[in-house]
């Protein structure tokens, strides 16, 4: 739903394009795993978007939750060696706004009634 569509190649590029932010000087020593707050931000994304959407069938719920998975495993690739690193403020920052964009994004992708 979200993964296959433009929407999602642009917020991928602009998460890319953002890469100087998570490099080793702007590095946190102690926090937070960044990995373990794409998951977080992914659940919650997840949980809110099917909340809001009580219109989706059950297979379409499946598989916008089967994506979360493969956006995990997509942000770990770019994230690559930082993947397992402490977050900094700013970092954690970005995250947490990158997912306010991608949550507009697969809500773009639901027709309005």
């Amino acid at each position: 739903m979200l993964l296959n569509s433009e929407a999602y190649d642009a917020c991928i590029s602009y998460f890319a394009d953002n890469l100087n932010l998570f490099e080793a000087s702007s590095a946190s020593k102690e926090g937070t795993l960044i990995s373990d707050i794409v998951a977080d931000q992914v659940a919650n994304m997840l949980l809110v978007f099917c909340q809001q959407q009580p219109q989706l069938d059950n297979n379409a719920r499946f598989k916008v939750i089967a994506e979360g998975d493969k956006l995990v495993e997509d942000i770990e690739q770019i994230l690559g060696r930082q993947w397992n690193k402490p977050a900094s403020k700013t970092q954690t920052e970005f995250i947490e706004e990158y997912f306010l964009l991608l949550k507009n994004s697969l809500d773009s992708q639901i027709p309005s009634n």
